[in-house]
């Protein structure tokens, strides 16, 4: 996305200083650009898509010996040469290529400010090759890090995204509630070593903030999230109506279809469209919500879709379409079973779906009718009572129609018994199924 501008950034970088050679190299996730000095490597990184929770980061790697693979990360060499730096060194969440511009220019800003206390570290070999470590520090490095498990020791980034509150309060510029936090992490032996020092210094510099504001994706992303409510609901509301109408009118279409020839028809009511949109709708919204963004905000979408770009990688994508096609299908298929009616009642018969599959269906005709049974209960197949009436015809060859869940004893008694008059079919009244004949 941003591939072309990073590496002209890099080449105008470099140009400022001396160096034996310059390498660009491009990879599906990661670009890199390599500047190599007398003494040491550095690695400028442009990471895409995923990395430790964060999309679209930024950041560098020095390698004190510029043939071996081991490497710092800047905040690490900071620690190890007793440098005072607390500015980030990574940035992340990097939307367009006007951020990717500030974030390299603060970035660069600080390497070249202590390229020569760096070179000189490496050269005394205050940058040792080998490091033994904590589980803690392992652990950390890998939660932010997880491609470069060999490198064991880091102090957490200040970034935009970090399970650490400590570093969220102080890209919010609550620098009273980071040292509040650091420090009672601290008064408990859990803080690492670069913490403490970073709350020290804040204790000094009360005004101090790890990065410019148009380098600081965290305050613009929480102004755009205040705001996204509404615009999310939108495009919820959107898509919801969309596939409320679809199911609607199919609703209707089925209704003509079944209710041809009939004297009394038991569909689905309307509103169960709007029941069967709401879930496909919902992840529908995720799934296409650049497409909406377009449609809904044209003004504004090209600013919302970068940065949903930059929040949401392709797993998101992926995630938001499998669970948008299943609840879609899902929702088709109940929308079939709803809309096929569990009775038809015509002039001499009715047509009735079977208990256990709406799609095999039988009739019942009228004539066919030995008795009516009315029963107050039934039990489960456990023997528990369950009171719940419903009619029940009883055929002359002894099949039986029990009318529960498809007619309501009222519907039964206004719609369908009228037509069973002229037969002259018997009533009875039961206790339960168990005395059905």
């Amino acid at each position: 996305m941003f591939e072309e501008k990073f590496f002209t950034l890099c080449n105008k970088a470099a140009s400022q200083l001396e160096f034996l050679g310059t390498e660009a190299d491009s990879h599906k996730k990661f670009n890199t650009f390599t500047i190599l000095r007398r003494m040491i490597k550095l690695e400028l990184v442009l990471k895409r898509n995923s990395l430790g929770g964060v999309n679209n980061v930024l950041y560098c790697r020095v390698y004190p010996n510029k043939s071996a693979e081991l490497f710092y990360l800047l905040p690490e060499a900071f620690v190890e040469l007793d440098i005072p730096e607390y500015r980030s060194t990574f940035f992340s969440m990097i939307e367009n290529e006007e951020r990717l511009e500030a974030c390299f220019n603060a970035l660069w800003a600080i390497i070249t400010e202590h390229l020569h206390q760096i070179e000189a570290g490496a050269e005394n070999g205050l940058l040792p090759w080998a490091r033994t470590v904590s589980e803690d520090d392992i652990w950390e490095r890998r939660l932010m890090f997880p491609e470069a498990a060999a490198i064991p020791r880091e102090p957490i980034v200040i970034n935009y995204y970090t399970s650490d509150a400590a570093y969220q309060a102080l890209l919010k510029g609550n620098n009273e509630k980071a040292i509040k936090l650091i420090e009672r992490q601290r008064a408990k032996g859990n803080s690492l070593e670069y913490r403490n020092r970073l709350s020290d210094f804040l204790k000094e510099h009360p005004d101090f903030s790890p990065m410019p504001d148009e380098c600081n994706a965290l305050k613009d992303a929480l102004d755009a999230h205040k705001k996204g409510f509404p615009k999310a609901a939108l495009m919820f509301l959107a898509v919801f109506a969309a596939f409320s109408a679809v199911f609607l009118a199919g609703m209707l279409i089925f209704n003509a279809v079944f209710r041809s020839g009939t004297v009394a028809y038991f569909g689905a009511p309307w509103y169960c469209a709007f029941l069967l949109a709401a879930t496909p709708a919902m992840f529908g919204a995720v799934f296409f919500r650049r497409r909406l963004m377009k449609l809904l905000f044209p003004k504004r979408s090209k600013a919302m879709i970068e940065r949903d770009t930059a929040e949401n990688g392709t797993l998101t994508d992926k995630l938001a379409g499998g669970a948008f096609f299943a609840a879609l299908g899902f929702a088709i298929a109940v929308f079939f079973m709803m809309c096929l009616p569990a009775v038809r009642v015509y002039e001499d018969r009715l047509d009735h779906a079977d208990e256990g599959n709406v799609l095999s269906r039988e009739t019942c005709r009228f004539e066919d009718i030995g008795e009516i049974c009315h029963i107050s209960a039934r039990y489960n197949d456990y023997g528990d009572r369950i009171e719940r009436p419903s009619y029940v015809l009883i055929m002359k060859d002894g099949r039986r129609f029990d009318l529960d869940c498809s007619l309501t004893d009222k519907q039964a008694e206004e719609q369908l018994f009228p037509l069973l008059e002229k037969y002259s079919i018997p009533r009875s009244e039961l206790d339960s199924d168990k005395e059905l004949p």
